[in-house]
């Protein structure tokens, strides 16, 4: 998806403890909402780059603590203080007309920008972390990831979910 339509839902604080960990301001969310999904984006120079965290907490007056992946310690975490935090908005659950549920894709018609109709979407599969969507492609099953930055749009009125697959992830699908 566009990063342009990531949503801002806070702010990285100071650093905490010898781990790494920093204080996260969240506005628009609660921890519990985005434990699940593994991930946000940070803006860095006004580019929205994704890092993985390893938790996300409630820890008493500090208020919610994250730690992300391969940043253990205070020095390191130090560069993220202050930056913008965002999340893309499939994550939202607010109802707004942004929000989804990836169990309403099912149903759907995955369209992709180069290959034309990809067939049905007939099931979720995968992880909460890296979910799948199973898509009746002719006779066969095609596994595609429900990535943000291969989903192009949703068109609900219409059936259509608007992909751009990356080169050759159908044909892995064959098996060739």
């Amino acid at each position: 998806m566009d990063p342009e339509s990531h949503h801002r839902i806070g702010k990285l604080g100071r650093t905490w403890g010898h781990l790494g960990e920093l204080r996260l301001h969240l506005e628009a969310m609660s921890p519990e909402e985005i434990e699940d999904h593994g991930s946000l984006f940070v803006d860095i120079e006004g580019q929205q780059v994704p890092f993985f965290f390893t938790s996300i907490r409630e820890h008493g007056r500090e208020g919610t603590l994250i730690k992300f992946d391969e940043i253990d310690d205070p020095q390191a975490a130090a560069f993220l203080v202050g930056r913008e935090v965002y999340v893309p908005p499939g994550l939202l659950t607010d109802g707004s007309d942004e929000s989804w549920d990836p169990e309403s894709l099912v149903g759907l018609l995955v369209v992709d920008r180069e290959a034309g109709e990809v067939g049905e979407v007939n099931a979720l599969d995968g992880t909460k972390r890296n979910p799948l969507l199973v898509v009746q492609h002719g006779e066969e099953e095609v596994l595609i990831p429900l990535a943000d930055d291969l989903i192009e749009g949703i068109d609900a009125e219409e059936g259509i979910l608007l992909v751009k697959l990356p080169p050759g992830l159908l044909d892995l699908n064959r098996g060739a």
